[in-house]
């Protein structure tokens, strides 16, 4: 396969308008257009073309300023783990592939064969890193999934370090229905799932999953709950014009929420939910706090009703994202790594 690559300032039309593959909703190309707008980054397109056309791309993103706050992508905390010198300006990082929700990958054209699209990862992530490192500076791609690691270091051998930043949850779907599904799993899976719904069941909750944008108002404040409940602030207007510009982003149609309401009909947990392909994506979860059968709504809305729902529109795979692995596990979930790759 003979390939062309340049780093250009603009999204290339092809890749707005075609068919694309991608390994995260994060990285849909009009998700990542949305972050090359933000001012805080300087954001460019590596492109590779065959034949005349557009069958791949990586973003690069650097921050503006000196001043960097952003925990998962904050390269000087974790610097004794990364390879190389990190340099103190965050203004010479490069973050490849992504800088924002816990995904970074490749772009590839959807009509590529599996070994082609390989190589496709493989030319732009060398090209980006060569790029960078001649520059000066110092790129990194974070939160790199175990499917993509292979071919995203392919042609950076001995030039690369990798190391696991977190362990994510992917649901594999049994079957055309949750009952199929639900007896295709382990006895103990099983029994987990059906306590569950029974606990669940006792609770008096109503679940369904309804478009996202029906619920972001009424959503945004228990978003935030739960970021305070592990140390992180955020404030339910932030939060609300965040959830929106991610239904703007990949579109309303492909935009869900996994709810739980209490007797009342107050909104009680909520679960946001990207349909891409055949994959359903987790985004943000909500729960009130405090909440009488707190882990059986959680559970609901994060793996009950996604299940339920992808079924309902032909799923066969659920990315429940990072963390809560052991949860997750104890009901089917196959838990893979994801990696950061930076200078040797």
């Amino acid at each position: 396969m003979s390939l062309g690559i340049e780093t250009v300032d603009d999204a290339p039309t092809d890749l707005l308008t075609g068919e694309c593959r991608f390994s995260a909703a994060g990285l849909a190309p009009r998700r990542l257009l949305s972050c090359a707008a933000d001012a805080r980054w300087h954001t460019r397109w590596t492109v590779a073309r065959s034949a005349g056309r557009v069958v791949g791309a990586v973003t690069s993103h650097r921050p503006r300023t000196t001043r960097f706050v952003n925990g998962p992508y904050d390269l000087a905390a974790m610097a004794a783990s990364l390879g190389g010198a990190v340099p103190d300006d965050p203004r010479r990082w490069v973050f490849v592939g992504g800088c924002r929700e816990l995904a970074a990958g490749v772009v590839t054209a959807a009509a590529l064969p599996d070994h082609e699209a390989a190589e496709v990862r493989g030319a732009l992530a060398h090209h980006v890193f060569t790029e960078a490192e001649s520059a000066g500076d110092y790129p990194a791609a974070l939160y790199v999934p175990d499917a993509e690691v292979g071919a995203f270091t392919a042609r950076l051998a001995g030039r690369v370090t990798t190391r696991e930043l977190g362990a994510a949850a992917e649901l594999v779907l049994t079957g055309t229905s949750e009952e199929e599904h639900l007896a295709a799993l382990r006895p103990s899976e099983r029994e987990r799932y059906r306590r569950d719904r029974r606990r669940f069941a006792a609770l008096g909750y109503a679940a369904a999953c309804v478009p996202a944008q029906d619920v972001l108002a009424e959503a945004a404040p228990l978003v935030c709950a739960v970021k305070a409940r592990h140390g992180v602030a955020d404030h339910p207007r932030l939060c609300e014009y965040r959830l929106r510009e991610w239904v703007a982003t990949l579109g309303a149609e492909n935009c869900h929420a996994s709810v739980v309401r209490d007797g009342d009909g107050r909104l009680v947990a909520v679960y946001f939910l990207a349909l891409h392909g055949r994959t359903v994506e987790g985004y943000e979860i909500g729960l009130v706090e405090p909440l009488e059968g707190r882990e059986f709504a959680y559970l609901q809305a994060m793996i009950h009703g996604p299940v339920e729902f992808a079924f309902s529109r032909g799923a066969r795979r659920i990315d429940l994202g990072l963390d809560s692995s052991t949860v997750k596990q104890r009901r089917g979930a196959v838990i893979t790594s994801t990696w950061a790759v930076s200078p040797a």
